[in-house]
């Protein structure tokens, strides 16, 4: 039997700035292990280079420490971001463009 996954929802939004990633890294590494976390982006206004940034290094930091990821509520707008930037098959996306 395999141990129970916890999950951890982390929301951004509307704006993100620079020196708030960090932290979020930090609170990351800070969970158990086999923590499924979801990042929810829906109350991003205008997802833009830095989101793509907090994404991608969120997505870096829970693999590292043995979680799972996943993005959920990503407009048209961070696809296609994500996808110009080649990160589309780094960032796991829950319902693309949905």
């Amino acid at each position: 039997m395999q141990p129970s996954i916890g999950r951890c929802v982390l929301t951004l939004g509307p704006t993100i700035r620079r020196g708030e990633i960090i932290g979020l890294c930090e609170r990351l590494a800070a969970l158990p292990c086999r923590t499924r976390v979801v990042v929810c982006v829906r109350a991003v206004a205008c997802p833009d280079m830095l989101t793509v940034e907090a994404l991608a290094r969120l997505c870096l930091t829970a693999r590292r420490h043995g979680c799972e990821v996943s993005v959920e509520g990503a407009d048209e707008r961070l696809v296609a971001l994500l996808t110009l930037t080649g990160l589309s098959a780094v960032v796991p996306l829950d319902d693309p463009g949905g």
